[in-house]
């Protein structure tokens, strides 16, 4: 096995899946990993289910680097190989429907689907947790010897909630969408220590071939960083890849969180880079996520003093995003949004609101849910808000609705259900 703290740079052009599947086998053997007749969970992230594979090139884990990660996988004898993902915007089969993930596979050995939203949960008591008394609904399978490895396969990206997709992050989508927004708020860090406290990548491979700069997780510029970052300790990586993109990781609070367990370093200059020239030829300035609301002139916020940086103007900005960077920034013109505590909004002004034209987001800003359309919760559903904004208000629908594949989530869904009713 690799020693503590080595971090592998795997030079890598493109998602040519063969030469992808070739380089990590010759990784593989390098440093002992030893697949014969063992499970591997493998965890990407298909965080944006949709069949548009360039609108989502910087935005989901490539279905070819999974599938090279599996041949490589099933040529050394692997008796199973699960690729897993849980819901996001529809269940995890219309995901693994949406991304394509079926064809590229299609002839590899030992490769089944993992629907996480199907499968058995545990209640997972965190020991010395960063959110008092935290239990987490965690998938069984990955604590009850089920699985002899656990390979996170993350996106390099930006993100609104959480400053950085890497492999602390995409642990988030081990756990169901209740789940993830039961702390999505300014204990949105604490919440994903937590999660990595319960079980860590054995190995760590991420997509860095093409990153998202930016506002992630959907509105990302797409960067040729053209490499794969690999290793076996989780901030070990995290940090590299960091560094790649000039993110300073004691900026992260997560990272910060873990490196203060002991789970693994917070500075570069204790990681054993393997290819580190390669790396410092790419490295880059990624630019910070900008979490303003005011995108446009005659876009009126009344934001409070007391808000929630990861929760509800994060998934604000994420919506903006999605209408100004697809449908330009003028579709906004004219829409208020309150959100916040501690706000004192005269009557005057209020009395002038249209009210299909208000935004009135989360649990917070509810006692002005009558001058607007008001979306319950802390933070509210994001899915059924993304519903709720293009039916309610006057703005059309979210760009997004337009890469769904409506009769899929139904037929999905009905299957989802039913593999639900089985299971009990």
């Amino acid at each position: 096995m690799i020693s503590k703290y080595q971090v592998t740079v795997i030079p890598q052009e493109d998602y040519n899946s063969p030469e992808i599947s070739e380089k990590l086998g010759e990784y593989f053997d390098k440093n002992g990993y030893l697949f014969e007749e063992k499970s591997v969970l493998i965890k990407p992230s298909f965080v944006f289910p949709i069949g548009d594979s360039q609108k989502a090139i910087a935005i989901n884990t490539h279905v070819n680097l999974v599938a090279g990660i599996a041949k490589a996988l099933s040529d050394r004898g692997a008796r199973k190989i699960l690729i897993a993902e849980n819901r996001t915007m529809g269940t995890a089969r219309y995901a693994f429907n949406r991304v394509g993930i079926k064809k590229v596979v299609k002839g590899i050995r030992n490769v089944k689907f993992c629907y996480l939203d199907e499968k058995k949960r545990k209640n997972i008591f965190v020991k010395e947790p960063f959110i008092s008394n935290h239990v987490i609904k965690y998938p069984k399978l990955l604590v009850d010897g089920s699985i002899d490895y656990f390979i996170s396969v993350p996106k390099l990206k930006g993100n609104l909630y959480t400053d950085v997709t890497l492999s602390v992050k995409n642990n988030f989508g081990l756990i169901s969408k209740k789940e993830r927004l039961k702390y999505h708020d300014d204990r949105l860090h604490d919440h994903l220590s937590d999660i990595a406290l319960i079980r860590q990548p054995d190995l760590i491979i991420t997509d860095t071939i093409i990153s998202g700069e930016g506002n992630g997780p959907a509105e990302v510029k797409p960067i040729k960083t053209q490499m794969m970052i690999v290793g076996d300790n989780c901030l070990a990586v995290d940090v590299t890849c960091c560094y790649l993109i000039g993110k300073d990781p004691k900026e992260v609070q997560h990272l910060k969180n873990l490196a203060e367990r002991g789970i693994g370093p917070l500075n570069i200059n204790d990681i054993e880079i393997v290819n580190r020239d390669y790396l410092e030829v790419k490295k880059c300035n990624f630019v910070d996520q900008d979490r303003s609301l005011k995108v446009h002139p005659s876009l009126t916020i009344y934001q409070g003093k007391e808000v929630c940086i990861s929760g509800c103007p994060a998934f604000l900005r994420s919506y903006l995003d999605a209408y100004g960077k697809n449908l330009g920034w003028e579709i906004l013109s004219g829409m208020t949004i309150i959100v916040g505590k501690d706000l004192n909004i005269p009557e005057k002004e209020l009395e002038k609101l249209e009210k299909r034209k208000t935004i009135v987001y989360g649990d917070c800003a509810e006692q002005y849910k009558k001058y607007g359309v008001f979306f319950k919760g802390c933070p509210p559903d994001y899915v059924k808000a993304m519903f709720k904004i293009s039916t309610r208000t006057t703005l059309p629908n979210i760009p997004y609705f337009k890469y769904m594949s409506y009769p899929k989530y139904l037929t999905t869904w009905i299957v989802h259900l039913f593999q639900r009713i089985l299971r009990f």
